[in-house]
């Protein structure tokens, strides 16, 4: 008996580890997805690619900190570490800071803004085509997610953008005279300014531009004076006590809040400076 009950126990054992065997073997191991890591020069394009991939494959980050000047940044060793490491790395020509990188050509994009300023919304809707298609050819098994998120934040970016002008338009600031950075005037006119003079960075601001400067917003009655955060937030300052008017800073990279928080700010920005100096002028008629 007692060996009849040795040998049952045996085949159950046996017959439990087939089965277990069995099962273990078609069990589908599930992989964690390959992510694959996007540098870019700066917030704006780092905000824009992420609208465009993916996020649970790509990871998106920018070298410049979105409120420091492209022409004054050091680059950092953990800066190149990351760029050593990245997937792709994107970048605006000219961006002085990453000619020092020296890294593979093979993995970096190098997008030609064409004069243009991506952070005005029309700009930036033509940006969004431009990156889409250049990851596309570099990601072309997330070319159809590729055009659908594409298209998503073009209507994003539409929606706010009329909701914008609206408010614009109430305001009564379309045809409006200011002076601005040279890096603001597209913004500017995006939003109905005239942009009756521009200026460049405080080491191109000799005695003869202010000159020039304080002339034409005199006879212009301009609005206000806007500056870049980037180019230097203090360059129209002293022309805009001359003149009394406001002082605006605005700034040509979206901050942590992201590209449509940002153009917001510096819509609001703007509007109620305009608002102010329009009421100010008409109380003293």
């Amino acid at each position: 008996m007692r060996t009849k009950t040795k040998l049952f126990l045996a085949i159950v054992a046996m017959a439990l580890a087939w089965v277990s065997a069995g099962c273990s073997n078609n069990v589908t191991k599930v992989e964690a997805p390959i992510v694959r890591t996007i540098v870019t020069s700066d917030t704006l394009l780092s905000g824009m690619i992420a609208s465009l991939l993916p996020p649970n494959r790509y990871s998106v980050e920018a070298i410049l900190p979105p409120g420091q000047c492209p022409g004054h940044y050091d680059v950092k060793l953990s800066d190149i570490e990351k760029m050593k490491k990245a997937t792709l790395i994107v970048s605006f020509r000219g961006m002085p800071f990453m000619n020092k990188t020296k890294l593979d050509e093979r993995t970096q994009l190098l997008v030609d803004a064409e004069s243009r300023n991506w952070m005005a919304p029309d700009s930036y809707r033509y940006g969004l085509g431009v990156l889409a298609k250049e990851l596309s050819k570099r990601f072309p098994e997330d070319l159809h997610e590729i055009r659908i998120r594409k298209e998503k934040a073009i209507r994003e970016g539409e929606a706010e953008a009329t909701s914008l002008i609206k408010r614009i338009t109430q305001a009564g600031v379309p045809g409006m005279p200011v002076m601005a950075s040279s890096m603001q005037k597209e913004p500017l006119a995006w939003i109905g300014f005239r942009v009756v003079a521009e200026y460049g960075r405080q080491e191109a601001m000799s005695t003869r531009e202010v000159v020039r400067l304080l002339e034409i917003g005199k006879n212009q009655r301009v609005l206000m004076v806007v500056d870049n955060l980037q180019s230097g937030p203090d360059v129209g300052k002293g022309i805009a006590e001359t003149l009394s008017v406001p002082h605006v800073v605005l700034t040509n990279f979206p901050s942590e809040k992201g590209y449509l928080e940002t153009l917001r700010e510096n819509v609001n920005v703007v509007l109620s400076a305009a608002t102010r100096e329009i009421k100010k002028r008409r109380s003293t008629l």
